[in-house]
């Protein structure tokens, strides 16, 4: 608790010596619509606020859009790292009183039990306007993860922006130690989501854990965690990652260890991660690992953001060949193949790429790695016949069959490969296709 309470006065040192955005012409929030205004009556937590509406003098309990806070510790509740100082900064930033105004895109926008969503902008006495953005400014200190309405995003860019601000500051919840003692310094892991379509099953749905240091980390009691408060894993003890090793975490239900030895269940009916979108507003998630103390120790989000068209891994692996195939249909599709290359001079694993025809998107299982200046080939359709299969996983390259009826490729197409946070990997085109962009709406 005493750890807590330093933390918090931290905070609030910085956000008496930082300043949240503003504008003189609201341009920030043109996206958006003012439906309400009143006064702060209390403040709940770091991402939730009771205000007293101007014109029904009744209260309503208010949830930030664009961010997610850590719980705060209740009398039902021993709440999460960081909750006592995100609550703080809020009642420095909102002092009990305050004039604000409440806008979304949709004015019947509302979250979990019903509480309406907004974005909470505060009087600023110096120049007269509401430009003080209080999700800005818990994000600016670090003391929250982003987090996406699909129809309230007109604000998720700019939050993204900062957080990532705060993340590599190191600040708040960002900061490896501070919510106790920093645990296996030396751990190194990489983690990758692999998201799936809506109606699949919900275990297609996977993260991976990977130890790509060169010493074991003891993950037993971390915890895997989406930017939610719905989708958390914690690993069972005994969860021992040599240099190298990894773990499935699937979305779904299933049994340890079932079918393969590595695979995992966070137990949910429901899938965690949407699907991105940078189109019209910025849409995506993020995988976080905790270590036993709530430290965030290491995290993945997607979509990109920036340099979408530098891939850590690009120019590693490249399109090597394809066929369109031949005649028409399902014998074209059986005729239909892609074969990639790996020209790097180290392994190359694309656990949680996906490559996009535009016509259908494969995307590749967890150890789907290429040795260097190996072959990786995927055939469109099925195999013909159980001889046909079992060539294939004698193959001295890997032969994999993509199982689809319809053909995959056609006379003018594309090519590309995405990493999970939507950067282009690899990219061919032909036909009336040649020198459009790869990149993502």
């Amino acid at each position: 608790m005493l750890k807590y309470l330093a933390l918090a006065a931290t905070a609030l040192a910085l956000f008496a010596t930082s300043a949240v955005p503003a504008t003189a012409d609201g341009s920030w929030w043109s996206g958006i619509q003012t439906w309400e205004t009143g006064t702060v009556d209390r403040i709940v937590d770091g991402d939730t606020v009771i205000i007293v509406d101007d014109s029904t003098g009744k209260k309503r309990r208010v949830r930030l859009l664009g961010i997610n806070a850590p719980e705060a510790p209740t009398a039902k509740h021993a709440g999460q790292c960081g909750g006592l100082e995100a609550k703080a900064i809020l009642e420095q930033t909102l002092p009990l009183g305050t004039h604000v105004r409440l806008l979304s895109g949709n004015q019947k926008s509302k979250g979990k039990r019903s509480r309406p969503q907004r974005v909470v902008l505060a009087y600023n006495p110096v120049n007269g306007l509401y430009d003080q953005d209080i999700a800005w400014g818990i994000a600016e200190r670090g003391y929250a993860v982003w987090f996406t309405v699909a129809k309230e995003a007109a604000m998720s860019s700019l939050y993204r922006a900062v957080i990532e601000q705060a993340q590599q500051a190191r600040r708040g919840i960002w900061n490896p130690a501070g919510c106790g003692e920093l645990e296996q310094p030396q751990a190194s892991i990489d983690i990758r989501i692999s998201r799936t379509t809506s109606g699949a099953p919900v275990n297609k749905e996977w993260v991976q854990i990977r130890n790509v240091g060169n010493e074991p980390v003891d993950i037993s009691g971390w915890t895997l965690r989406d930017s939610g408060n719905q989708g958390w894993y914690v690993f069972p003890g005994g969860t021992y990652l040599t240099p190298g090793d990894y773990r499935i975490v699937h979305t779904g239900k299933g049994t340890p260890t079932k079918p393969n030895p590595r695979d995992v269940y966070a137990g949910n009916s429901y899938r965690l991660y949407p699907a991105s979108n940078k189109q019209n507003a910025l849409v995506g998630d993020g995988a976080y690992l905790l270590d036993r103390y709530g430290n965030y120790r290491f995290w993945r989000e997607y979509p990109c953001v920036k340099d979408c068209l530098d891939d850590p891994l690009g120019g590693s692996i490249v399109i090597d060949d394809f066929s369109l195939g031949e005649k028409r249909g399902k014998a074209r599709a059986q005729t239909q193949f892609i074969t990639l290359r790996n020209r790097a001079i180290v392994e190359i694993c694309l656990d949680g790429y996906r490559l996009d025809t535009g016509a259908a998107t494969y995307s590749f299982e967890p150890q789907t790695c290429l040795a260097p200046n190996e072959r990786w080939t995927l055939k469109v359709g099925k195999p013909a016949s159980k001889k046909e299969a079992r060539a294939a996983r004698r193959s001295a390259e890997p032969l994999i069959y993509w199982g689809r009826i319809k053909p995959a490729l056609w006379d003018n197409g594309v090519i590309t490969i995405y990493s999970d946070q939507d950067r282009v990997l690899a990219h061919r085109a032909w036909g009336a296709n040649v020198g459009a962009s790869p990149l993502k709406d």
